[in-house]
């Protein structure tokens, strides 16, 4: 099974857009107020650190995957237990992307049925992308793509003449701190290229693998910095912040005069499209690492199993969107910094020091 470099830099970008573009404005107001729309170029800086680690690792063992070269780094037992780590984080990440789709159905759209249900339609569907394996989902990311961008870019188009310039005034009031605090939880987003360690066996033409990520990461940093800012734009800093998906309640404001009215229902099919993919890519890559851990030959024997536990947790483990975005906002960095960067950098440090990889030859 094998993707191409472009395919594998649209897997990225909506990977980081997809749930991103809903949370991020609501948490970096609250830290950065009026200039919260320059925090995705800080934050895409600590993608772009987790960009190089994978890279260099990558380069180091071309042909072996995060687990499979750990194993080499750190030996037999303490690589089993930097895999399962892995796992804990791509169940983790499944379950947080089922639990928000399954929320902002709830609340925006179908308010009469239960969010297990929605949460067991979601999985259902993605259980299916993942059974086919990473050409399908690729191929479903470049046709996604187009969508996603033509949805935004109808979003700023349509909500321009409600933007006040007002609202960023004044600009840096509290100097540059508080826009590098608030950059920490969006840099996890940014972070999730560590899905590069998993698929660079897939790659065709792996030495054009960092240029074209890191296009994504800076294509991701402007299309973030134009949700933020229209968001502040239209409803200012302090309605932004308050809101848990402020951007939801932007594209809720439009109305094309009086024939198009309600547009978000098109617009959020086209965001569960991307989100699809998203939930998707991480559960293929949960599944793939627990049967690489295992040594089980094929992932497809857990696709099930694996998807009948992220439906169960998604009903059980966070009651509601608060919750969510609480887990979301103060919870989930730390956690996720862990496996995008620490472990990277440590594992990427052991195999200069030790003289592993393809260098060492």
């Amino acid at each position: 099974m094998r993707i191409s470099t472009l395919q594998f830099a649209v897997l990225l970008f909506l990977t980081i857009m997809a749930t991103a573009v809903l949370i991020i404005p609501s948490v970096t107001a609250k830290t950065a107020g009026q200039s919260a729309w320059l925090v995705p170029f800080p934050a895409a800086g600590l993608g772009c650190l987790t960009l190089w680690l994978t890279t260099k690792l990558n380069r180091r063992f071309p042909e072996k995957n995060l687990i499979q070269y750990s194993r080499i780094i750190a030996g037999k037992y303490l690589g089993k237990m930097i895999g399962i780590g892995y796992m804990i984080f791509f169940f983790v990440f499944s379950f947080l992307i089922v639990q928000q789709v399954a929320e902002v159905l709830y609340f925006f759209l179908l308010k009469n049925t239960p969010p297990w249900f929605l949460a067991l339609c979601f999985v259902v569907v993605c259980s299916y992308g993942v059974s086919l394996g990473i050409e399908v989902i690729a191929r479903t990311a470049q046709f996604v793509l187009p969508l996603f961008v033509i949805s935004f870019l109808s979003i700023v188009f349509f909500a321009f003449q409600d933007m006040q310039l007002k609202e960023l005034m004044p600009l840096l009031e509290g100097g540059v701190n508080p826009i590098i605090r608030a950059s920490v939880v969006p840099g996890s987003w940014f972070g999730e290229c560590i899905i590069l360690a998993f698929l660079f066996p897939h790659i065709h033409k792996q030495q054009e693998i960092f240029r074209q990520s890191l296009w994504a990461i800076l294509a991701a940093a402007v299309f973030l910095t134009g949700n933020i800012l229209l968001t502040v734009l239209i409803l200012g800093p302090e309605l932004t912040a308050a809101y848990d998906l402020p951007f939801w309640l932007v594209i809720r404001f439009i109305e094309v005069g009086s024939t198009f009215l309600r547009i978000e229902t098109i617009i959020v099919f086209l965001w569960i499209s991307a989100v699809v993919v998203k939930s998707t890519l991480i559960y293929y890559l949960g599944c793939v690492t627990t049967a690489e851990v295992f040594g089980w030959k094929s992932y497809r024997r857990l696709v099930i199993p694996f998807g009948v536990v992220l439906g169960a947790a998604s009903n059980f483990l966070l009651n509601n969107s608060m919750e969510l975005n609480s887990f979301l906002s103060n919870y989930w960095p730390p956690f996720a910094y862990v496996f995008e960067l620490v472990i990277p950098g440590l594992l990427l440090a052991a195999a200069v020091l030790l003289k592993k990889g393809r260098k060492a030859q």
